[in-house]
């Protein structure tokens, strides 16, 4: 007040820091409050729908069988990866609501609290795995940056299990034997297929220069890992094995080739697994031995090698009943175990991985002979065993029993020479003499080593095997070095006719 006059005071400029204050708070609420509002609305839909599907499940299960409404929930549920991709930005909000599925599938499979994605019997904790894999993969692939490569696994086990599932009850006649049972050939076949093209269609969208071969190698490692896996891992196993194959792809592409060698691999071995050609731990062991071959000799020697697997499971299974008392007086019959598998391949890889580090071309010759070496020694026996004429030994010519190592018959000559022929003209104009001569060298090898050196036991009857236990009986060495048995045999005869072959190129 002044002079009795009221002053009406002025409205006092805000300074800028105020102002600025002012818009900064606006800007957090568009920045930060509203994303974080809006991946809380969806957390909140997304956990009601997956509570939607199981209770839809629940009621079918009341016209249909329990195990194909568990996985018809399988399938559905994997979905939730897809409007996951649209609507998480944050790694902290995306493991969320898996993280609260984690701790209810653990309630629902030991309660029985939701049916429609339990067993009615035998049940297993599938869905707690199917939860944590959801939970892992999508912490690491949102953290990098890449969540396109967590809903390739997902989606893979989704579709690729729930259809192998669904199609193996239905259609499954031809089972896998143990330890695999339970598994069938059908239901592997649409694991790969359908996890394959979950996989090729997800990268077309974002890497499409890889979607054809990613989507091959990912689905045939899918259904390697549905197959192997037991007890409901493989809802853990598959999902994490595509994925992170997947990116290891992405990020080296150079791995490309390697994982569809990987997958082409997987699909001679099941197929081999399932006729009985090869044991569990042989067909890890031809697993490894062929991708280390592919990485260090190059494709050619990898196609050397199917060259050989593949026609010597072929030939080993035909006359298999008049091969049966032949092939009893050997130490191994049957089934590939992992001393067959490196006795016939280790020299291959070793020459491989002298080829791969010292160039030397006369090298990968020998990776060739190596195995025209082994597709020799193979065909002559399985052919030679089929033989009308007595088998003599290859030093003595005495007759001896057939089946015996150290026996040779001219239709087990011819086999050699057949087994030859596939490899040696793998190898090129270049190699091929050198090559061939290799491998029915080593046939010949393998025979005076068998004739000479093997060790041989003494049956009751007065007869010669190769079994140092028959009939629950230890029996006597007859002849031979104690530690030569055939594997042993085999190997130096391929690394011999093998290095030969350098000397010949």
């Amino acid at each position: 007040m002044r002079g009795g006059q009221v002053i009406k005071s002025l409205p006092v400029p805000l300074p800028n820091n105020t102002i600025n204050g002012i818009l900064k708070l606006d800007i957090n609420y568009e920045t930060v409050v509203r994303p974080v509002l809006r991946e809380a609305r969806a957390i909140i839909i997304l956990t009601a729908s997956v509570f939607a599907v199981i209770g839809v499940t629940s009621l079918l299960r009341r016209r249909f069988s329990g195990e194909t409404c568990r996985k018809i929930a399988h399938i559905l549920l994997s979905n939730w990866i897809i409007i996951a991709l649209a609507v998480f930005s944050s790694t902290a909000t995306v493991v969320i609501p898996p993280a609260i599925f984690v701790v209810v599938n653990w309630i629902s499979w030991r309660k029985n609290l939701f049916s429609g994605i339990e067993r009615e019997k035998d049940n297993t904790p599938g869905t707690v795995w199917f939860a944590v894999s959801l939970v892992l993969l999508c912490a690491f692939f949102w953290g990098i940056g890449s969540p396109w490569i967590c809903a390739c696994g997902i989606l893979a086990m989704g579709y690729g299990d729930g259809f192998a599932a669904l199609i193996g009850i239905r259609f499954g006649k031809h089972p896998f034997p143990p330890p695999f049972s339970g598994k069938t050939a059908e239901g592997t076949i649409t694991a790969a297929l359908f996890s394959g093209l979950a996989v090729g269609i997800v990268s077309y969208f974002y890497r499409p220069d890889i979607a054809l071969s990613a989507g091959f190698a990912c689905g045939i490692i899918a259904a390697s890992a549905e197959l192997v896996s037991s007890n409901g891992f493989d809802n853990f196993t598959l999902p994490v094995a595509v994925s992170f194959s997947m990116y290891s792809m992405v990020a080296h592409p150079v791995l490309i080739p390697v994982f569809c060698c990987l997958g082409v691999t997987l699909i001679v071995l099941v197929g081999a697994f399932y006729l009985r050609a090869v044991t569990l731990a042989g067909g890890i062991a031809a697993l490894l031995l062929g991708t280390a071959l592919f990485i260090w000799g190059g494709a050619g020697a990898y196609c050397a090698l199917m060259a050989f697997f593949l026609p010597c499971s072929i030939v080993s299974r035909i006359g298999k009943e008049k091969k049966a008392e032949p092939s009893s007086l050997h130490r191994r019959s049957g089934c590939r175990g992992v001393a067959q598998v490196a006795a016939n391949g280790l020299p291959a890889l070793i020459w491989a991985a002298a080829y791969y580090f010292t160039g030397g071309a006369g090298f990968l010759t020998a990776v060739f002979a190596s195995l025209c070496a082994a597709s020799a020694d193979t065909f002559s026996s399985e052919i030679g065993m089929l033989s009308k004429s007595i088998p003599r030994s290859i030093l003595t010519m005495r007759p001896v029993s057939r089946g015996i190592s150290g026996g040779v018959t001219l239709t087990g000559l011819c086999g050699a020479m057949l087994g030859s022929l596939a490899i040696a003209a793998i190898a090129g104009p270049a190699r091929m003499a050198a090559v061939f001569l290799a491998g029915v060298t080593g046939s010949l090898i393998d025979s005076c080593l068998g004739a000479s050196c093997q060790v041989k036991y003494r049956l009751p009857n007065g007869g010669l095997t190769e079994k140092p236990v028959a009939d629950g009986l230890t029996l006597p060495r007859a002849c031979g070095i104690g530690w030569l048995g055939n594997d042993a045999v085999n190997f130096l005869s391929i690394m011999a006719s093998s290095a030969l072959s350098i000397l010949l190129c």
